[in-house]
């Protein structure tokens, strides 16, 4: 079969899905809320940024993969997916403790996928100031 070719236009085509501008405002909020040199908070964002690259490199192969490829699959991708919208939940309590503020976590929406939505745009920011 072919691979079916996607722009980023096909992406916002889906109503819930979280776009650069808005991971954008997202991002810039939550290190403006935060001593970004904390000691605390850089061993969190050094964990997520991790975890970021290996979600996208896994959403990224997804149409790649046969139908049974993706299902044996799937299970890892839900557990990284999992521990990035824990280790964020993780990020806004710890910030809340320092009495910063935590309102860029509200633009989630509660919704996983916009929480992947920002991984990727973690990884795209951090992938292409690693050229």
């Amino acid at each position: 079969t072919k691979m079916q070719i996607f722009t980023y236009r096909d992406f916002l085509k889906d109503k819930s899905s979280l776009t650069f501008e808005q991971a954008e405002k997202i991002y810039d909020n939550l290190i403006s809320s935060v001593n970004i040199h904390d000691p605390k908070f850089q061993e969190y964002w050094k964990k997520l940024i991790e975890l970021c690259a290996q979600y996208s490199e896994a959403r990224g192969k997804w149409f790649t993969l046969t139908r049974e490829e993706q299902h044996s699959f799937d299970g890892a991708r839900t557990i990284l997916h999992n521990d990035i919208r824990k280790l964020l939940l993780d990020i806004r309590v710890w910030i809340q403790e320092q009495d910063g503020d935590v309102s860029w976590y509200t633009e989630f929406n509660d919704d996983r996928k916009r929480m992947g939505d920002f991984a990727n745009y973690l990884n795209y920011v951090y992938a292409v100031n690693a050229r």
